[in-house]
């Protein structure tokens, strides 16, 4: 099933006093980017998490996001007070390039909008917790993923289908094309009075000449890539990078079939080809 790289996945797990929220958000990327945040401070469950979403995600600008809220009363609960005054001077630094607020405009802002409360007591939560909602996050990032891969698969059978049409134009209009081009080619050679040539070079000059015009294998590799194209829609395996190859190619012969012929309906057809194949790289960027 062909997937997207945009996704998106949360869960909550609840344990004892602890509420914890994660959110998974998936973007396409080149590579395996992987962005982590986290209220736990845990090294070996971070790096279990990441070796768990790369094999399931396998590519993209990932984020994984961890808040850990402490659900008792506010008397177990204290102000940190490190984190309002690094908030405090990097803000009140900031704003005083720019424009004056006081103090306390800047205080009350701060104490509304950051979580500066931390637990008096601390938790050791276990990673088995924390990876079962990561699964689950996984779980409806890849669904989402495979929503959008199922969207993006119409569009593109639906472009490659329009290329495929107007190779099977350009196929006519070709045959009929040479035929006129021999055939206008000899009526003007039966023309030629009182000067003397060497026949077998003229025929050979002519072959060569038409054989630079011909299209024929151009169209017989396009035809080909574009059934490989579709057969690769079929893989079950990542194919983003597989296919945007084949479009190489498919550009690659769409090109040189506009550079040899310069009839309009041949040149209509090209242009109406690389339009969808525009479309096609576009769709091909975000798949996985």
């Amino acid at each position: 099933m062909i997937k997207s790289m945009t996704g998106y996945g949360s869960s909550i797990v609840n344990r004892k006093n602890i509420c914890i929220e994660i959110e998974v958000k998936s973007l396409n990327s080149k590579f395996f980017d992987f962005n982590y945040r986290s209220d736990y401070d845990d090294k070996l469950l971070e790096n279990e998490i990441k070796n768990y979403v790369k094999s399931k995600l396998i590519r993209g600008k990932i984020e994984v996001k961890i808040e850990i809220n402490n659900l008792l009363s506010p008397d177990s609960n204290e102000l940190n007070k490190n984190k309002i005054k690094i908030y405090f001077e990097e803000i009140k630094d900031l704003l005083s390039k720019s424009i004056k607020v006081n103090d306390k405009e800047i205080l009350k802002n701060i104490l509304n909008n950051l979580s500066l409360f931390t637990s008096k007591k601390r938790y050791i939560i276990p990673s088995n917790i924390v990876m079962k909602g990561i699964k689950e996050s996984i779980k409806k990032c890849t669904i989402f993923r495979e929503d959008e891969g199922s969207e993006i698969n119409k569009d593109l059978k639906k472009c490659i289908n329009l290329i495929s049409i107007e190779v099977d134009k350009i196929l006519k209009i070709n045959k009929s094309k040479n035929n006129i081009l021999e055939k206008k080619m000899k009526d003007k050679i039966s023309k030629i009075k009182n000067i003397s040539f060497d026949k077998f070079r003229l025929e050979q000059e002519i072959f060569y000449y038409l054989e630079k015009l011909d299209i024929n294998e151009e169209i017989v590799r396009l035809k080909k890539h574009l059934r490989m194209f579709n057969k690769t829609l079929k893989n079950k395996k990542p194919i983003g990078k597989k296919l945007n190859f084949i479009c190489q190619e498919i550009g690659r012969e769409i090109n040189t079939i506009g550079s040899k012929c310069s009839n309009f309906q041949i040149q209509k057809s090209v242009i109406n080809m690389k339009e969808n194949l525009e479309k096609i790289k576009e769709e091909n960027y975000n798949l996985l």
